[in-house]
């Protein structure tokens, strides 16, 4: 999140949300895939989408104004950059990103009866029970998550060249995993998560034609003890969505699932002591109190302390000055 200089017309850009919310809505109603064929009415649209036909066209037309759609007599079809950016199934698409923030719109709406009650505001957790919010939000990740990856290996922010077998802890849409394997031809991986991602990353790690080296299994770490002896751990976003306690109880149990030797290395939003760098962090504990009432972003001692606490040693903190925020790791040993 980069830095912000506040002024009266950086004030002025928060309070003129309006766009910003028409362009969420019109990908979570997905608009631009009703006019990927051609173009179309608003008498049509509204029929396909069980919209009301006034507001339909004024609802397209603000699009129009917006470069987004473009209108010919009653008529409306896509802009170049809805059909790259917004019809699902383009190379380009980013909808999931943007469906995602809509579902979050609403949850935020609700902040001031968290701020009071100091409770979540959503009435089911995305990841255990909303298969298709969880859908856009896994493949939002998985888009961001790939040039991550990249990153990591790159700038070889984790060595696993003598690494044989990795658990991918809350893998998500298995990014981190087909990425590594691509890397690392001996690496074999064991990716965990729940239900509802562990369906999606098998149809990433099927697509990448990887099915022989990434195993997916259907669980979460609390609920059944961790299977094999791995050399390698990688855990990436998934501190922060779990209690302090929680997290002080899962390394215990990894430790034990570790080889002599083995690594663990954990990719999250670091906090410093004050817990207000980096910012994008500060804004995410927010988020997590709005979404589950638990978890929040740690700061490097509390991971510290967890990982020594359940007999780590040589815990480091791996970051870059200037580079993303979410790029910083710790990583210990065994």
């Amino acid at each position: 999140m980069p830095p912000t200089v506040w002024t009266p017309e950086r004030f002025e850009q928060v309070a003129d949300y309006w766009a910003d919310r028409l362009v969420l809505e019109s990908a979570a109603l997905d608009i631009y895939g009703q006019l990927a064929d051609g173009p179309l009415g608003a008498l049509e649209v509204a029929d396909r989408l069980r919209l009301e036909p006034g507001a339909t066209q004024l609802f397209l037309d603000a699009l129009v104004a917006l470069e987004l759609l473009a209108k010919d007599g009653r008529k409306y079809s896509n802009s170049e950059a809805a059909d790259r950016y917004l019809v699902r199934g383009s190379p380009d698409y980013i909808g999931h990103r943007l469906v995602t923030a809509q579902f979050n719109w609403e949850l935020w709406g609700r902040l001031p009866t968290a701020l009071r009650t100091g409770k979540r505001q959503r009435d089911k957790l995305i990841l255990l029970e909303e298969p298709e919010a969880a859908r856009h939000l896994l493949m939002a990740l998985h888009g961001s998550a790939r040039s991550r990856a990249t990153d990591v290996l790159q700038r070889g922010l984790v060595d696993l060249t003598d690494r044989r077998l990795m658990l991918d802890l809350g893998g998500g849409a298995a990014t981190y995993s087909v990425a590594f394997c691509r890397a690392y031809k001996d690496l074999r991986v064991t990716l965990v998560d729940t239900p509802i991602a562990a369906a999606i990353a098998r149809d990433v790690v099927a697509s990448a034609g990887m099915e022989d080296r990434i195993r997916v299994l259907e669980y979460d770490a609390d609920e059944r003890e961790l299977q094999s002896d791995y050399d390698f751990i990688w855990m990436s976003d998934v501190i922060h969505r779990r209690s302090y306690n929680a997290n002080r109880a899962l390394f215990e149990r990894l430790f034990n699932r570790l080889q002599r030797g083995g690594e663990i290395a954990i990719q999250d939003m670091i906090m410093d002591e004050t817990r207000t760098v980096p910012a994008r962090g500060a804004v995410h504990s927010l988020h997590m109190l709005l979404s589950s009432g638990v978890g929040r972003c740690y700061t490097f001692q509390e991971i510290h302390t967890w990982l020594a606490g359940a007999g780590f040693s040589d815990v480091q903190w791996i970051r870059q000055e200037g580079e993303d925020e979410d790029l910083t790791i710790v990583t210990a040993a065994k």
